[in-house]
């Protein structure tokens, strides 16, 4: 794995671990979408055990743009890190502009 892989899912590990803790976001969680905790391991499981950073990555900034989450300036910075190492946000429409790919 390359350095810039490492740091990624270094990063991401740090920020899902940021998330998954907060369980108060629970009650705000839609019903449509897999219940918090299950959305939590698909996500560990994109990073840890298939490398799928682009999809973690997508699925935790939407999150984060959706609800109430509350991160540390650390992770923060982790996010930014790696949404510049990635050269992309998300693939919604809205987020082209940030797609240098």
């Amino acid at each position: 794995m390359t350095a810039d892989a490492e740091l990624i899912k270094s990063n991401l590990q740090f920020l899902l671990a940021e998330i998954g803790n907060q369980s108060d976001v629970l009650e705000g969680f839609p019903l449509d979408l897999q219940r918090f905790p299950e959305e939590i391991e698909s996500i560990r499981e994109w990073v840890e055990e298939a490398g799928e950073f682009g999809i973690a990555y997508e699925a935790m900034v939407t999150m984060l743009e959706t609800f109430p989450f509350q991160i540390s300036g650390a992770a923060a910075v982790k996010l930014l890190e790696v949404g510049l190492l990635m050269r992309f946000k998300t693939d919604q429409v809205q987020d082209a502009k940030f797609d240098s790919r």
